[in-house]
């Protein structure tokens, strides 16, 4: 029993140690995840949560702006539209924001400078935050993006957690002065790497153990963000703007996926929406799963990503604007 002791506390010391060395080595070669704050919180907003306007901070090293809007811009502000100025606004979540990557190598700035090409009067401009649900990209929408004078609107899902309730009932929260207690372990390199995992992995094996865990029933997530979804098809729809569903697959997982992509693409299918399936171009590709993440503590997407990302909308994009440009022209409406 000694010895079974022994061998337990030796292989505990063990772990520890090394978790310590990935801890040292990763703050020693992984610029800090925050340098400044980025976000404000407000109940007078439906998005609840909101960028701070003119704002300058590093994520991971990498220099990040805001404009006058509080939207991440290499400008001070957006500038009134121009005549012929074709302009497409973009909704999204962190994968669109880009943490961690250069504003001019996010995939919506790859877009603009590849559209322009062929097109010099489109512009495109980038409305994502962190965090953000479907609830609250149709409040974009609403609060800051029609003012814009939108001619098009691409709406970049991340079906992964977009369906979810538990990130903006915490927006909530800290909005109408109830914040709820911080986890001091959250921030830790460690724990961000490897150790969140845990309490999915937990629910799992629960799944496994107890089948009522995984019974069907009333999904209120889904329910209220695809009512959000309808309501931005419909604002679309009634402006006559051009509506372009983009489903970003998460850098990882890219098997697992599978099962809500195929749900949300069932649902884009009877309701005749506008989605472009990402997940099954990129395993096509030969990507491999994890290759595509920011860093070994952030599985946000690199560099390589968001190419990837802008190199399969940019064409679909560009038949959208050509035939905006001949209205009258049967050949560029196929």
């Amino acid at each position: 029993m000694k010895l079974i002791a022994w061998n337990t506390s030796a292989a505990v010391l063990l772990a520890l140690l090394a978790l310590a060395a990935m801890w040292a080595f990763w703050r020693w070669t992984i610029p800090p995840m925050r340098d400044g704050q980025l976000f404000e919180y407000r109940a007078d907003s439906k998005r609840l949560k909101v960028m701070k306007p003119n704002t300058h901070m590093k994520i991971y090293g990498v220099e990040v702006q805001t404009n006058d809007l509080g939207f991440r811009d290499h400008r001070g502000s957006v500038p009134p539209k121009a005549p012929g100025e074709f302009r497409i606004i973009v909704l999204g979540d962190s994968f669109t924001f880009g943490p961690g990557v250069d504003y001019e190598h996010i995939y919506t700035s790859l877009l603009r400078e590849q559209l322009q090409r062929g097109h010099p009067q489109v512009t495109v401009i980038n409305l994502a935050v962190e965090g953000y649900n479907i609830i609250q990209y149709a409040a974009v929408l609403e609060e800051v993006g029609l003012s814009l004078q939108p001619d098009a609107v691409l709406l970049s899902l991340f079906p992964v957690n977009d369906f979810e309730l538990d990130t903006y009932a915490t927006n909530f929260q800290v909005a109408t002065g109830h914040p709820p207690a911080p986890s001091w372990y959250e921030s830790l390199y460690v724990y961000r790497a490897h150790l969140h995992h845990a309490g999915q992995v937990a629910l799992k094996v629960l799944q496994k153990m107890v089948p009522s865990a995984t019974a069907e029933g009333p999904d209120p997530g889904w329910d209220k963000n695809i009512a959000a979804l309808r309501e931005i098809a419909a604002t679309t729809e009634a402006k006559g703007m051009p509506l372009t569903i983009a489903l970003l697959p998460h850098t990882k997982g890219f098997k697992t996926q599978a099962t809500i992509f195929g749900r949300i693409n069932a649902y884009c299918r009877k309701s005749s929406l506008p989605c472009v399936d990402l997940l099954e171009p990129l395993r096509a590709s030969g990507a491999h799963d994890g290759a595509l993440v920011l860093n070994a503590i952030d599985s946000h997407p690199n560099v390589e990503y968001n190419r990837f990302i802008a190199a399969q909308l940019a064409p679909r994009l560009e038949a959208m604007v050509a035939a905006a440009e001949h209205p009258s022209d049967p050949a560029f409406h196929n």
